[in-house]
């Protein structure tokens, strides 16, 4: 989605409310996350929204109030190394990307993963 196609959304949306007779001021802005709840989806404020710069740049920037990546599926939560033995050699696996790896690697050097 680009900026002008976000705009056409919104103005759909605040046209939709105005002709119900309710106030844009009174919509809650939040972003849906892809993680199972009870009740309601769980979802996350918007802390800040504006242009990117240096590699950002061209891009209009979402930050959200909390992570929307839950815990041991982020690349900074660190993961254990899964060893497998074949033909009496003892292999070390990531356990995120399943690629293999050293005894001694602190980063799956496919996927960046953290390991332990």
């Amino acid at each position: 989605m680009n900026l002008a196609e976000l705009k056409q959304n919104i103005d759909f949306e605040i046209e939709n409310l105005n002709s119900n007779n309710k106030n844009s001021k009174d919509v809650i802005v939040l972003i849906t996350l892809n993680e199972s709840c009870m009740g309601a989806r769980a979802s996350s404020g918007i802390k800040y929204i504006g242009m990117g710069f240096d590699w950002e740049s061209g891009q209009l920037r979402i930050e959200p109030v909390k992570n929307l990546v839950s815990k041991g599926n982020s690349l900074i939560d660190i993961k254990e190394a899964i060893t497998m033995t074949f033909d009496g050699k003892k292999y070390y696996i990531c356990s995120k990307c399943g690629n293999k790896i050293s005894k001694n690697d602190n980063y799956c050097r496919h996927c960046s993963q953290k390991l332990k």
